[in-house]
């Protein structure tokens, strides 16, 4: 059919026509003119009830436009440059995509001085293209119009979804740049949500209702007859399938949309119950792609609401899952980690769409106070005084295991200067994962202080690919300078290293993650790789990492900042961060003199294709195993210039016997400005003989992990593990 779909005629009107349930309450009167086969007024009658109907609901109600465009220009004077400057691109045919949540975003923009060629492959990035073809810079685009009433932006709108159309026939592209399924479903999402905005411009014809009508079905029949088991694991899937539902429901007229309808539904519930992982997780490991598909079913379940469509608890529930998880996974900055193929993006405007989608007070809590500028169109005028209705309520928990997937999330409070770890140690995720098992970031004060790499680009044209995809990339441990898996390229591995175990626990004074590896079990001399992570709140962690084997290797951890400049102590080894006016940190190596420490320069993507300068510490030691490596990790507010005070302190066993370092060892740990000395125990071997109950500075203990706080004359003894 796209062939046809650039010409006109009676003949082509009734295509559309035949294509419509023609039974259909609403359609008396282009049924009345279709029996005289006055084909050209159907279609004008079925223009007019389209551009009126009140059912579908999708976003804002038709009689709202007005009072929206007042309201915004009260509230979003910010969102409103932003949506003019980005519409005076397209206009222009310049596009820089940076709009919220593309997946693959830019930073240098591409003009097309004549005809837009939607197969243009800039920078040896085929992502760029695909973004091109999704059409998302038609949403700014259309808002712009509804604020200004400027009709440059629906003739430009109307001439490139036109162009679109006729430039790129179905038959002919189906394996090509412009029509892959992913990006052929978010394109129709996207003109979905176009037309509400332009639907009333004199430059929306009918020819051009039409034309958007006809590609639409083929849209939708594509999307319909391609899904496969790989689909079904796969945010491809997803996404797509929550376009087709969109389509039953915006072409709900058609003969069709019951048949996609169904498909889709049965689809989605299918992707739920493989994809999103039993504690709420996407099972990726990319926070990136779990809220990727996460606004796809939030979309689901806002149309079916809407139109009083039921549809399966299985996919309620999970899009409920996944804010959750979203909510305890926000740094306090309410930014997502960049783990994984994720970018350093705010998720405010997500748990807001889900606070109101679910009427939740704790999910608004990690939302905005006010609906933002693009919930605004989605929920329209009733959506505002709804949320503003809302209560808002603090969640239970503070810090949150996710065992399912190996996520752990520590933190202090719920307050924006909270202190906040998050550890990593589950399976890779396909081809989004990166070489991560292990890695941390902490954000304290409101600051970022270690962090993920990020991803920067998808093309193996560049070496930053591969480079930010390995272990090396994260805060982590190697041996022998030896990844754990292997990256092989944009989406492939080699070896895989597999969790082994996790071990959680959160209580009022400390939460403690203990997590190993198979990485380095192929190994000649085989390698048993274990990660300890104490927080004693809510003042710092301690960072405990284990190698136990027979021979002797190198063993290393590698730290990595944001930008900024850091300070090593030549003889402590310590590093700090050298942050003005900000938060910084302290990395305080415990028995630290067989240790060698090394700063390095590397790079950072905080969004995709967008690169920055930072510095990375590595410590290194070399010796015979069992090893243990371990580090205080100490965050500054802005402005103090005291450190901790730690000693180490000699470890006895119950016969009064000096304890060998590689089967335990303590520190005594002396906080500035705080009344209250700390001594904490490691056992590298679990203890399981009488003479194992320790003596450490006078008190004798009996456990793995062993807190002792002292005040005064006071002490408390907290066994950790």
């Amino acid at each position: 059919m796209s062939r046809h779909l650039s010409g006109s005629g009676e003949w082509l009107v009734s295509i559309l026509i035949k294509l419509l349930h023609l039974e259909h309450p609403e359609l008396v009167e282009v049924k009345k003119a279709v029996l005289k086969k006055n084909y050209e007024k159907a279609l004008v009658i079925y223009k007019n009830y389209f551009l009126k109907r009140t059912e579908p609901k999708l976003y804002f109600d038709n009689h709202e436009q007005a009072f929206l465009v007042e309201f915004a220009g009260k509230h979003y004077q910010e969102d409103i440059k932003r949506v003019k400057e980005t519409a005076e691109q397209v206009v222009n045919q310049v596009f820089i995509f940076q709009e919220a949540w593309d997946m693959e975003r830019t930073n240098i923009p591409v003009a097309f001085n004549d005809k837009i060629d939607w197969s243009h492959i800039p920078f040896q990035d085929p992502e760029w293209t695909y973004m091109l073809n999704r059409h998302h810079f038609f949403v700014p685009l259309g808002q712009a119009y509804l604020l200004t009433g400027d009709e440059r932006f629906a003739q430009t709108f109307c001439e490139q979804m036109s162009d679109w159309i006729d430039s790129n026939p179905k038959q002919v592209n189906t394996a090509s740049l412009t029509w892959r399924t992913i990006d052929a479903a978010i394109r129709c999402s996207n003109w979905i949500k176009a037309y509400d905005y332009f639907k009333n411009s004199p430059y929306f014809t009918v020819q051009l209702f039409e034309k958007m009508l006809l590609s639409l079905f083929e849209h939708a029949e594509y999307l319909a007859s391609d899904f496969t088991n790989w689909k079904a694991i796969s945010n491809w899937g997803v996404i797509e399938n929550k376009a087709l539902f969109e389509l039953s429901v915006f072409l709900q007229e058609m003969q069709q949309a019951s048949v996609w309808r169904t498909l889709s539904l049965e689809r989605l519930k299918k992707t739920a119950s493989l994809q999103i992982m039993k504690d709420g997780m996407h099972w990726e490991q990319s926070p990136m792609y779990h809220n990727e598909v996460l606004l796809c079913y939030l979309r689901t379940v806002q149309l079916s609401q809407n139109n009083r469509i039921e549809i399966d608890r299985f996919i309620l529930d999970a899009a409920r899952k996944m804010a959750y998880a979203d909510l305890h996974m926000a740094k306090p900055n309410h930014r997502q980690p960049m783990k994984g193929d994720s970018d350093n993006f705010d998720l405010r405007d997500i748990l807001t769409r889900t606070a109101m989608i679910f009427k939740d007070s704790r999910l608004k809590f990690g939302g905005y106070a006010a609906l933002d500028f693009n919930n605004m169109w989605e929920f329209g005028l009733k959506g505002i005084e709804v949320f503003k209705s809302l209560s808002v309520e603090k969640p239970k928990d503070l810090s949150r295991g996710f065992e399912d997937s190996g996520n752990f999330f520590m933190r202090s409070s719920w307050d924006e200067n909270t202190l906040y770890l998050y550890f990593h140690c589950g399976p890779l995720g396909g081809g989004h994962g990166h070489a991560d098992i292990f890695h941390l970031d902490v954000h304290a004060y409101g600051k970022d202080l270690l962090t993920d790499l990020g991803r920067f680009n998808y093309s193996d044209s560049y070496s930053q690919r591969k480079e930010l995809k390995r272990a090396f990339a994260h805060n982590t441990t190697l041996v022998d300078g030896i990844e754990f898996t292997e990256c092989i390229d944009t989406w492939g591995f080699g070896r895989i290293a597999e969790p082994l175990m996790t071990n959680w626990v959160s209580e009022e004074q400390f939460d403690y993650v203990e997590a190993s590896h198979n990485g380095y079990f192929h190994l000649e001399d085989p390698v048993y790789v274990r990660r300890k992570v104490l927080f004693i709140k809510p003042y710092y962690w301690l960072l405990v990492d284990e190698f136990d084997c027979k021979g002797e290797h190198t063993f290393s951890q590698q730290f990595h900042f944001p930008p900024g400049e850091i300070r090593l102590d030549d003889k402590t080894k310590s590093c700090f961060t050298q942050n003005v006016d900000e938060a910084n940190l302290c990395l305080i190596p415990i028995n630290g003199n067989s240790l060698t420490a090394v700063i390095k320069e590397g790079k950072i993507s905080y969004e995709y294709n967008l690169l920055e300068n930072n510095k990375t510490v590595q410590y290194e030691v070399n010796s015979s195993g069992p090893e243990a490596m371990m580090q205080l990790i100490y965050p500054k507010r802005a402005g103090d210039k005291e450190i901790p005070t730690i000693t180490t302190v000699e470890v006895y066993d119950l016969f009064g016997k000096s304890v060998d370092i590689k089967d335990a060892e303590a520190c005594k740990i002396l906080l500035p400005d705080l009344n209250e000395e700390h001594l904490i125990l490691v056992c590298h071997k679990k203890p399981s003989l009488h003479r194992m109950s320790y003596m450490i500075d006078g008190t004798q203990v009996f456990g793995e992990i062993v807190l002792i706080k002292r005040k005064g004359y006071e002490e408390e003894v907290i066994v950790i593990k």
